[in-house]
């Protein structure tokens, strides 16, 4: 049995003002055009949401917008946790905690890479320490290492509240090794891993770039579930030249997924922000819109549902 359902996981990202304050109309906007699209499995601080930058105050004011949001709209939230500090971790949950919120996304603390002691030790600190909540792990590189599916195996079997974990990097051999040792958990996968981790096992949808149309997404997300094979192929094609495009208009040396994911929210409301919080860079306006007109051009089934722009 799976410790979490199967669905579609996605990431609301954070607008920012000039002066780096939250957006706060554009924001809620951004959230009930989410769940207005069929998308109810929200999260918001991964790496795409900018949750390793935030400061103690953005954070608990975004938090708080959320929560009052996923109540309108009667979704679970769930917040992603990230810090050097472990001891921040604990307070962040703590705090969430005390707003209702019973979801959590966390990455290993990476000023060091985490031994495989320490990596217990953090999750001790995490799971252990709330057993009432739920949590997620974010296995990505940025963090010095990966969790292997017999580590995850062992994690699973002393904290029952390890739900899920997001290992979009993750390739046919691991996602095999997963599904096969650590079963238990749901693991989510983005777009490429997605085509051929769905006829491997019951993985869940990390949706990124199928975002740009929501109802495409949906459709991907259920040929996976049914292992159509043929489906799949037709719309993984399309996500990968899609992605090819996103990274050839894009400008020089961006490399935070938070610049790339905001860029599907402003395909929707021109009025996001494409900004970072600094010292990151995010995609100019023209880089934008270089995107924008290429899946128009190429792609008009995805361009489906586009906000206008002024040159529009």
């Amino acid at each position: 049995m799976h410790r979490y359902p199967r669905t579609i996981l996605a990431t609301c990202c954070i607008p920012w003002t000039p002066t780096h304050e939250v957006d706060v109309p554009v924001f809620r906007r951004a959230i009930r055009a989410l769940v207005d699209q069929g998308l109810r499995d929200l999260y918001i601080f991964g790496t795409a949401g900018e949750g390793y930058a935030v400061d103690q105050r953005r954070f608990l004011q975004v938090v708080d917008l959320f929560v009052a949001e996923s109540e309108t709209h009667d979704i679970e939230p769930m917040v992603g946790v990230i810090s050097l500090s472990t001891a921040t971790v604990i307070e962040r949950i703590d705090a969430c905690l005390a707003r209702g919120v019973r979801r959590f996304q966390i990455s290993l603390p990476s000023w060091g890479t985490l031994t495989e002691a320490e990596t217990e030790t953090f999750f001790r600190e995490t799971c252990g320490r709330f057993p009432d909540a739920q949590f997620l792990h974010y296995n990505l590189r940025r963090s010095g290492r990966l969790i292997g599916a017999d580590e995850y195996a062992r994690l699973a079997e002393r904290h029952p509240n390890l739900v899920a974990t997001k290992n979009s990097g993750a390739d046919v051999r691991m996602l095999a090794a997963l599904f096969e040792r650590a079963g238990m958990l749901r693991h989510f996968v983005t777009e490429p891993g997605y085509s051929y981790g769905s006829l491997l096992g019951e993985c869940g949808f990390l949706v990124s770039i199928a975002s740009v149309n929501p109802a495409l997404a949906r459709a991907y997300y259920d040929a996976g579930v049914r292992r159509d094979g043929e489906a799949l192929g037709t719309l993984a094609k399309e996500l990968a030249l899609m992605t090819d495009a996103l990274m050839a208009a894009a400008d020089p040396g961006l490399h935070m997924d938070g610049a790339f994911d905001k860029v599907f929210h402003k395909l929707h409301d021109p009025a996001f922000d494409l900004h970072l919080l600094p010292p990151y860079r995010g995609f100019s306006e023209e880089a934008f819109t270089a995107f924008r007109q290429t899946i128009i051009q190429r792609f008009p089934n995805w361009a489906a549902g586009f906000g206008g722009t002024a040159s529009d």
